[in-house]
């Protein structure tokens, strides 16, 4: 019986992840801490909320990977001055800094993939991949199942 395309998306992704996670991990980070760093740098000052929002994950899921990051001193958590229920995050001198080395792990492994692949392939992969996310958030944002 053939793979199905979920079945081999599942699979390559599942591998990728796994191999960026052990790449990080080398590094004092995870997946989830470049990521979420990430949000939390290009969202300049989000709200706990906001960002889980972003990340696609709920609140408390957030909150157990922001305390990491802000023991570790790479963010802050700062009231909203407009107010006071609101908690901002901010990515710090040293988070920017951790950011940029996970960005060239990030990078390091994106190469390697690419490399894997004759170019023309590479630009098919990224444009059916492009596709299939576009299929599936149009069908969640316009309620068909």
């Amino acid at each position: 019986m053939e793979q199905t395309l979920g079945r081999s998306l599942y699979l390559a992704h599942r591998v990728v992840h796994d191999e960026l996670d052990r790449r990080l991990y080398e590094h004092g980070a995870s997946v989830w801490n470049w990521v979420l760093l990430r949000e939390a740098a290009n969202a300049g000052g989000a709200s706990q909320r906001e960002l889980a929002d972003l990340m696609g994950i709920e609140p408390p899921t957030l909150v157990r990977h922001l305390d990491k990051l802000a023991d570790e001193g790479l963010v802050e958590r700062q009231p909203d001055p407009d107010d006071r229920r609101v908690v901002r995050v901010v990515v710090t001198k040293a988070g920017h800094k951790r950011l940029a080395l996970l960005h060239e792990v990030v990078h390091e492994l994106d190469t390697e993939m690419r490399g894997a692949l004759p170019p023309r392939d590479v630009d098919v992969l990224q444009r059916a991949l492009a596709h299939v996310y576009e299929h599936f958030t149009e069908e969640v944002t316009h309620g068909r199942s």
